[in-house]
């Protein structure tokens, strides 16, 4: 927080992000000088510093929540289904009562991904240091998730190799590979796994478990602009009001 408050002016006033726009937007027309204010005494190189907190507080809680027992299998929300011919192998044994091959990859999978989320943390942290103020500008004029978005185009093509060899590991240690071997053979699966297990679970896993991690740095994101009471220092109740 104090290398936040150092580029706050003396008597700084909290202002809206609204404001903050405006003034940023307008330096983008007449450049000023670095360091100027651009509403209340909060200077340009503060309000983007302000947006590298927001996201910060909102990538770090995002992997926190993710990364834990049943931060995907729990949640209905992101828990990674089976692709979608096994799922339908799935529904159908499960009818008769055997499915538990494929329930038990299903489950495996997602303790996968829980496993290899922290692996995120540092790379968001990293991505969200080097955004520039044209980035911080352009995150401001967007969406409520526009920062999040910016994230996901900075950061997952690095994500996805990070993640592949971690996924990798977690379902060869949770036994997912080993339960999605022993599917295949009871229930004559080959045909619809056309890979070796390992490969087949892990390029599946990793898009998906990146898809529930960005669903929740947004879901993050949003809080931060629009609730107050997520607004937990003082730099980030000035920035967002």
């Amino acid at each position: 927080m104090s290398l936040i408050s150092a580029g706050i002016a003396s008597g700084a006033q909290a202002q809206s992000l609204k404001d903050i726009l405006k003034g940023i937007a307008r330096s983008q027309v007449a450049p000023q000088p670095e360091g100027s204010a651009v509403t209340g005494g909060l200077t340009q190189a503060s309000a983007a510093q302000g947006l590298r907190e927001a996201l910060s507080l909102g990538a770090v809680a995002a992997v926190t929540r993710v990364g834990r027992a049943d931060g995907y299998w729990g949640d209905s929300l992101i828990r990674i289904p089976l692709p979608k011919t096994l799922a339908k192998v799935q529904t159908g044994l499960a009818q008769v009562g055997m499915s538990g091959a494929l329930d038990e990859v299903h489950l495996k999978v997602n303790r996968a991904a829980e496993a290899s989320a922290p692996v995120a943390r540092g790379l968001f942290v990293d991505a969200i240091k080097s955004m520039t103020l044209n980035d911080a500008v352009g995150i401001v004029r967007g969406g409520s998730t526009s920062g999040t978005q910016y994230l996901q185009k900075a950061t997952t093509p690095r994500l996805t190799t990070l993640f592949t060899p971690t996924i990798e590991d977690a379902l060869e240690d949770t036994g997912a590979v080993r339960a999605l071997g022993n599917a295949i053979s009871r229930n004559g699966l080959s045909s619809y796994v056309k890979k070796e297990p390992k490969v087949y679970l892990g390029e599946y896993a990793v898009g998906k478990a990146l898809d529930g991690l960005f669903y929740y740095v947004g879901r993050e994101e949003s809080a931060i602009r629009t609730d107050p009471a997520k607004r937990t220092s003082e730099i980030l109740r000035a920035v967002f009001g």
